[in-house]
């Protein structure tokens, strides 16, 4: 059964439902598209780029929150949430430690990305941070190092992009 203007046929199912059979192929298919798109872990190209770019535009803030104070910054790579976290931390370092941190980034790289559900994701980065540790109110220099960590963090995409909702150092490196 086709119509005179139309080179396919038409099929029609018992009660307006597919077969099993059909269905299966048909959800099988549109799953192997999805998984034509994206990496082994689940990250998109598009995905990887865009994570990226928010580390390397966060990351560097980060050190200035953990220098000067700046958290207002952190508010275009990470939720309200996670950047009263680092508030919380950079307080406490200084009131608990009575020191201040002076980190510089050197250089990131991304370990891994696993993208799931569209609109989360975890990433693992390698970090290579020069950290300058002084008295608190000071410029007094306590101690200066190279430090090399891998860092876990928890991605959301929001309207604006992938947010940082979370991060945690998982390991530090031996200098």
């Amino acid at each position: 059964m086709s119509s005179p203007d139309s080179w396919y046929p038409i099929v029609r199912f018992p009660k307006g439902r597919a077969p099993a059979a059909v269905v299966a192929v048909v959800v099988l298919a549109g799953g192997l598209v999805g998984c034509a798109e994206s990496g082994p872990d689940g990250a998109s190209d598009e995905d990887r780029k865009a994570i990226e770019n928010v580390l390397a535009d966060y990351l560097p803030k980060l050190g200035n929150a953990y220098a000067n104070g700046d958290f207002d910054a952190l508010a275009s790579g990470a939720v309200p949430k996670e950047v009263a976290t680092v508030r919380k931390r950079v307080h406490d370092l200084e009131m608990e430690a009575s020191r201040t941190l002076r980190p510089m980034l050197k250089s990131f790289e991304i370990e891994r990305i696993n993208v799931w559900r569209y609109s989360n994701a975890a990433v693992t980065t390698i970090e290579v941070w020069d950290i300058d540790s002084l008295v608190s109110g000071t410029d007094r220099l306590l101690s200066s190092g190279t430090d090399r960590y891998r860092v876990s963090y928890q991605f959301k995409r929001r309207d604006e992009g992938w947010m940082v909702i979370g991060r945690r150092i998982e390991h530090q490196f031996e200098s």
